[in-house]
């Protein structure tokens, strides 16, 4: 008796954002399955009679399962058909792998695997309001923003957790939003039982000056905490402290200062204020990202704010537009960058006319 067969696992599409779905199709077949066509009279109530060939069906029946290791992913068979399944990805960036078994009644098996792929998030990130609505229109492949929160009026002017009903949570309705507050971290709690959508979550965002490390420290665990033990921490894609490149390279700033028990990303807002020249990427992120690395090996990394200014000899900004794109391309081939939004918020480093940066962000944005 041989073993059940895979012919392969196909899903469409194979590139999803974080929250998305795809649909996955097994075919398989069993070696010992049989379809006998055989000679013979068929005759009909009436007394009619032909000839004709009667068919038999001898296959051997077959459960199809699909099922994934990666974390994130949710399998959902779909209604009458046992080799169709819908999933839905909810993890930041890497590569999923689908596995499917095929299996009889006597326990033998065949197995096959396929992969998907959730991409670089690329982004752009500006003032709420008339400002976010504006760049969701001229950029519609924004894929992640930051949100940092309002002052609710209370006692101190910290900015507490934004409303998931208004403002850019509805404005940018596909984005990844990484949500930043500087209020009581407690009501994160209240914050995620109306959650329905992946975010990244950062606590007091550049707190360098603001914020001693050990309080820092101290409160940030209590986010990781949260999360933890809440039902909706699958939307949360990660959370972590975000500092500045400036702070890391020519400040000389120690990661380890902000680093906190199960925090998942370390984020590095990326400027260049450079008007004589546009830098490598090994500069504008590597000398950073390399501290980070060391400090916390395996850590994820994010660039929640990246700008750059003109440079004065640059009169069309076609040495900015290459500048991004060289930018980019060395993101995505850091495997461990989940995500980059461009900071379009202040003149300096505002993409507008001529066209070319502008057109060159957001034809990144669909690479």
């Amino acid at each position: 008796m041989a073993a059940p067969v895979i012919r392969s696992v196909t899903a469409d599409p194979t590139v999803l954002l974080p929250g998305q779905s795809t649909t996955v199709r097994v075919d398989a077949y069993h070696p010992d399955s049989r379809l006998l066509t055989l000679s013979g009279r068929v005759s009909d109530p009436t007394g009619a009679a032909w000839d004709g060939p009667v068919r038999v069906d001898l296959s051997v029946p077959m459960t199809v399962q699909l099922g994934s290791a990666s974390p994130g992913v949710t399998v959902t068979p779909y209604p009458g058909d046992p080799a169709r399944f819908t999933v839905t990805v909810l993890a930041g960036r890497g590569t999923v792998t689908l596995t499917a078994t095929a299996g009889d009644a006597a326990g033998r098996t065949g197995t096959a695997a396929t992969t998907l792929t959730v991409p670089l998030l690329l982004g752009m990130s500006t003032e709420k309001g008339a400002r976010t609505q504006r760049v969701v229109a001229e950029y519609p492949g924004i894929r992640y923003m930051r949100d940092f929160g309002t002052d609710g009026g209370d006692a101190d002017a910290l900015p507490e957790l934004p409303p998931l009903n208004a403002g850019k949570f509805v404005d940018a309705p596909s984005a990844v939003m990484h949500v930043s507050w500087k209020d009581d971290v407690e009501q994160l709690t209240g914050w995620l039982d109306g959650l329905n959508r992946p975010v990244y979550l950062t606590w007091y965002h550049e707190p360098m000056g603001d914020v001693t490390p050990t309080t820092y420290r101290t409160t940030a665990t209590r986010v990781a905490q949260i999360v933890a033990a809440h039902r909706n921490r699958r939307w949360v894609l990660g959370h972590g402290p975000i500092v500045t490149r400036y702070w890391l390279d020519e400040g000389r700033g120690d990661p380890a200062d902000w680093g906190y028990p199960g925090m998942t990303h370390y984020g590095v807002d990326c400027y260049s204020r450079d008007t004589a020249t546009y830098w490598p990427a090994s500069r504008m992120f590597g000398v950073a990202f390399g501290k980070v690395r060391a400090a916390y090996p395996g850590i994820r990394l994010l660039v929640p704010e990246y700008g750059l200014v003109r440079t004065t000899a640059d009169a069309t900004g076609a040495g900015r537009a290459q500048a991004m794109r060289d930018h980019v391309t060395w993101l995505r081939q850091q495997n461990d960058v989940d995500a980059v939004a461009y900071w379009n918020n202040w003149a300096e480093y505002e993409l507008g006319d001529p066209p070319l940066e502008s057109t060159a962000w957001r034809n990144l944005q669909f690479a």
